[in-house]
């Protein structure tokens, strides 16, 4: 049973949650519909009714993405309006030590990992197809971004930073060749690609690099003004509806990582998806810190919640590296994914002990 000081701090923390979680989720939706203001526009009397459905579709997403970062920010508030208050202050001189005072959140954590968890897994592949099919049928799909297909046939992997449906042109183009026994065979990084026909790209203003059959690097570097590429990737196999992997559950994924072997956007999804779960604690871990711990860090309300703005920020963005150096076979996904859980975990523990109790 939760003590009056737990059901206290737990009063004031899920209204504040439920707070960021909805400004967090306007903010995305307001500029996601800005960007595609011009198309519902052009929808006329359909667009009320395609974006309602497309952001009922999506929201569970958004949770998704943003729930560590949310639990994050909602406990920092919660925190540094108490600190302000000097209720931590009043707590602590009557004998309660700062991890008793925090193990309320740390509980709450748990379940919200649990609800991450559960979103991922019933609730938004469940609205997944639709949400792909709105996204590319009702939405100008000219243009296609960070597209990352598995030739079987050539044993190469392409990554396509930009594609034009209507001109068949690529823009920014990474290609990974390997050989029969999985090891590099070379690598091409383009600005340009577009397509000749007969299973034939033409590569501009790029860099090769050729490896032996031992991965080993084989100098020099070549520079490519134009290159013929042989693909069985064609424009149309890149116009067709493809279900995004991460909108599909673990056992899918799972499943479709023993499809696809020699994917490693599969598997680096599919370790991801288990990194995730400790994104929540590793965030406490780092923010906590920061808002009561290092108390001479700021006396200002708004720097400390900036701090776990930024703290956010900087895991996410890690977490973007790591997860395209995974997606190209630079970074083992295995990696790609535990790295900044790790990084930011070790970190984390040492604020944590460092914290004047």
């Amino acid at each position: 049973m939760f003590s009056r000081l737990d059901n206290y701090i737990l009063r004031a923390f899920i209204p504040t949650f439920f707070m960021c979680l909805i400004i967090i989720s306007g903010i995305y939706v307001i500029v996601d519909l800005l960007q595609k203001l011009g198309e519902f526009v052009d929808m006329g009397g359909d667009a009320f009714s395609t974006g309602l459905r497309y952001y009922t579709y999506l929201f569970p997403v958004i949770i998704f993405q943003f729930f560590p970062a949310i639990t994050l920010i909602a406990v920092g508030i919660v925190l540094v309006r108490m600190a302000k208050n000097r209720e931590i202050l009043a707590m602590q001189v009557a004998g309660i030590s700062l991890y008793r005072i925090l193990l309320p959140i740390f509980i709450v954590t748990v379940f919200m990992s649990f609800a991450s968890f559960g979103d991922q897994e019933w609730i938004i592949p469940r609205f997944g197809q639709r949400l792909e099919t709105l996204r590319q049928t009702s939405f100008n799909n000219t243009f296609q971004q960070n597209l990352l297909l598995d030739d079987k046939e050539n044993r190469t992997l392409m990554r396509i930073w930009k594609y034009n449906n209507r001109t068949q042109q690529m823009k920014s183009v990474f290609i990974l060749a390997r050989y029969e026994n999985g090891k590099k065979k070379f690598t091409i990084n383009a600005d340009e690609g577009r397509w000749l026909g007969n299973n034939t790209w033409l590569l501009t203003k790029g860099v090769k690099h050729i490896y032996d059959e031992r991965g080993r690097w084989i100098a020099p570097v070549q520079q490519i003004d134009n290159l013929e590429f042989a693909s069985a990737i064609t424009p149309m196999e890149l116009g067709k509806i493809k279900l995004d992997p991460s909108l599909l559950n673990f056992e899918q994924l799972k499943e479709l990582c023993k499809n696809e072997p020699d994917n490693p956007r599969n598997s680096m999804l599919f370790h991801s998806r288990i990194a995730y779960t400790l994104t929540h604690f590793v965030l406490l871990l780092l923010g906590i810190p920061m808002v009561v711990g290092f108390e001479r860090l700021s006396r200002n309300l708004f720097l400390r919640v900036g701090f776990c703005v930024l703290i956010c920020g900087i895991f996410y963005s890690l977490s973007f590296v790591c997860s395209n150096l995974g997606n190209t076979g630079i970074l083992h996904p295995v990696l790609a994914s535990w790295l900044p859980i790790v990084i930011f975990g070790s970190v984390g523990l040492l604020f944590f002990d460092m914290m004047k109790m």
